[in-house]
């Protein structure tokens, strides 16, 4: 018996499906060229890519600007390449995914532009199959971290927020859906998130 009513879960694509993405970018570049993680973090994707991703700039300027900014000395092609690189598929959370996909409406939520997205989806094809739906915030021209967001995606899978479980590895992603009643787990690693989502369902 299910402990809560939960319908539909959602998981965040690059940092809970898929590891590293930004911050192990940017933990690469930190060792790199000796510049604060979190430094890097705060321009390279606080400040940059969130506004590639909401369309106010494109995915190429995004790469470029933060270059400049902290006047890194590689080619935006080099760091699109090294992000990209980088990603591999959680196969914990892939595992999981499939087998909650026979009981459960299941989401993988994006934040990417169109070619990143594109891109990772050709990497990891097998991945996107084992969702009942993945969506990528850039297509729905909405932050990803709004209650428009949430109610956008319960409208289209027909459940109230209360009923979604949300589990994302960055907390500003979160805050907005708890507020209106959404469940969420805080990615900080697999044994966490198994333990949490195990407490939910």
């Amino acid at each position: 018996m299910k402990k809560t009513e939960i319908k539909l879960i959602i998981f965040d694509s690059y940092g809970v499906v898929l590891s590293r993405g930004y911050p192990g970018t940017c933990r690469v570049l930190a060792k790199r060229f000796k510049i604060p993680e979190e430094k890097l973090y705060e321009v390279i994707y606080k400040k940059y890519f969130n506004l590639a991703a909401e369309r106010k700039i494109t995915q190429k300027v995004a790469w470029q600007l933060p270059l400049q900014e902290l006047g890194l000395s590689i080619s935006w092609q080099e760091l699109r390449d090294l992000h990209l690189g980088l990603f591999k598929a959680n196969q914990g959370v892939v595992k999981i995914a499939k087998k909650l996909r026979k009981d459960y409406k299941t989401l993988m939520l994006s934040k990417n532009t169109r070619s990143q997205f594109a891109a990772t989806k050709k990497k990891f094809s097998k991945v996107w199959q084992s969702f009942s739906a993945v969506i990528n915030t850039w297509e729905l021209n909405l932050p990803k971290a709004s209650k428009k967001t949430i109610l956008t995606v319960a409208k289209r899978f027909k459940v109230k927020p209360a009923e979604i479980l949300y589990a994302d590895d960055q907390k500003n992603n979160l805050i907005q859906a708890k507020k209106i009643g959404v469940k969420t787990i805080f990615y900080k690693n697999f044994k966490q998130f198994e333990k949490e989502l195990n407490q939910y369902l």
